[in-house]
């Protein structure tokens, strides 16, 4: 007789789309269980810089429908670390309440004139210099600055958060593969394989299978093979740079083109030391570049955009995120968080780490009009089972 394990939904996919909606469907009384191969917030939710965006940046750079999707997620957000929103994330620290949007001199002209159209309507702020962040106030700075109220959260806090309060409901399993998903003729899933690290073999059989896994996802379209539903990879080469100094910024350097030249944001690594981790253009355009090519590429930048700085102790690294999401026409960014239905199983990318409340709403709203509703559950087979490790900072 085989062992079963029988619960209402199941996700696969510890990051941060699993365990939001985790939260989300226990606040519904029905009975979810995660299932995680490797760590909690690993993939790409560990890697990110943690800009909980509210679209300023993407209508800087023109992408409008991209704004307007995540223009609500900030105030979401801010209710939920304040401890009076869905989901109750008041220990999570947030380091830092906005960020700046600068540009060097030799784009202030052009870029200051469009920030300054956008200030008038929205809650960008043009800064006097007294009110540049230190980093700035310096006469080999003349350039401008603004403040836009857009905050930068632990991400590795979250994670831990989220999960905290339903660590009888994470497991740690082996890698899923093609062979584990068992579908019926119509194309239903009618039970899940998996493999634990005791190990074990269990069978387990849900209402629904919901896969958050990013790259992860891709067992399930090899499986299915179904040109309804395709994955896309744009994978991202960051750079972290341990200073001397203690200089801190959360920061968009702004070019011409439609990504940021440089987006900074600080963190402590584990030795006490500041950490810059630097995204934007930098990060897009290295990805075909080595470790030691990235580096040589970020201390040319910070050279050129911080001439008053001395980098020459620093200790820069590098990290690349693969990021998976819904394959697009053009191969660009997707607007917006995307979930797709499949019979019983649904996909879902939040696409950034801002839209994950989105994208278990989406989720929630799916489910109720599938009328899903709980059932009798049996997860007791599970429990010899581990919880995941959490994941680290690249920098650590």
């Amino acid at each position: 007789m085989k062992r079963k394990v029988e619960a209402d939904i199941v996700i696969v996919g510890g990051g941060v789309a699993g365990l939001w909606l985790l939260n989300r469907l226990r606040q519904q009384k029905l009975s979810a269980i995660l299932l995680e191969a490797s760590v909690l917030g690993g993939g790409q939710t560990h890697k990110a810089q943690g800009i909980i965006h509210g679209g300023m940046k993407f209508a800087v750079t023109g992408f409008s429908k991209a704004a307007s999707a995540i223009a609500d997620m900030p105030a979401l957000w801010e209710s939920c670390l304040k401890g009076e929103g869905e989901i109750n994330l008041k220990a999570v620290p947030i380091l830092s309440s906005h960020q700046y949007l600068w540009s060097p001199q030799s784009l202030a002209g052009k870029v200051a004139g469009f920030l300054a159209s956008m200030a008038l309507r929205t809650k960008v702020d043009s800064l006097p210099r007294e009110q540049f962040p230190e980093i700035f106030r310096t006469a080999q700075f003349d350039g401008d600055v603004y403040s836009v109220p857009e905050m930068v959260l632990d991400v590795h806090a979250l994670i831990r958060e989220l999960a905290k309060p339903h660590q009888d409901a994470i497991f740690k399993i082996n890698p899923i593969h093609e062979k584990d998903l068992h579908l019926d003729e119509s194309g239903r899933m009618t039970a899940l394989a998996i493999h634990t690290p005791i190990p074990e073999t269990l069978e387990v059989h849900a209402q629904q299978f919901i896969f958050t896994a990013g790259a992860g996802n891709e067992v399930l379209f090899n499986k299915l093979q179904t040109k309804s539903v395709a994955a896309q990879r744009r994978p991202l080469h960051m750079v972290y740079v341990k200073l001397p100094q203690s200089y801190s910024l959360f920061a968009h350097c702004l070019s011409m083109s439609s990504t940021p030249r440089l987006t900074i944001t600080t963190h402590q690594a584990k030795d006490g030391s500041t950490v810059w981790y630097l995204g934007g253009n930098l990060a897009e355009v290295g990805v075909n570049r080595t470790a030691e090519e990235q580096i040589k590429a970020a201390k040319e930048e910070l050279n050129t955009l911080f001439p008053w700085l001395d980098f020459s102790n620093a200790q820069f690294g590098t990290c690349k995120i693969d990021r998976a999401e819904p394959l697009q026409a053009n191969g660009g960014r997707p607007d917006t968080c995307v979930v797709k239905a499949i019979k019983n199983m649904i996909v879902a990318w939040p696409t950034k780490l801002a839209l994950a409340p989105k994208l278990a709403h989406e989720i929630l709203n799916l489910l109720q009009s599938e009328k899903i509703q709980p059932r009798f559950c049996d997860t007791r087979e599970l429990r010899a089972c581990p919880m995941p490790p959490f994941a680290q900072p690249p920098w650590n």
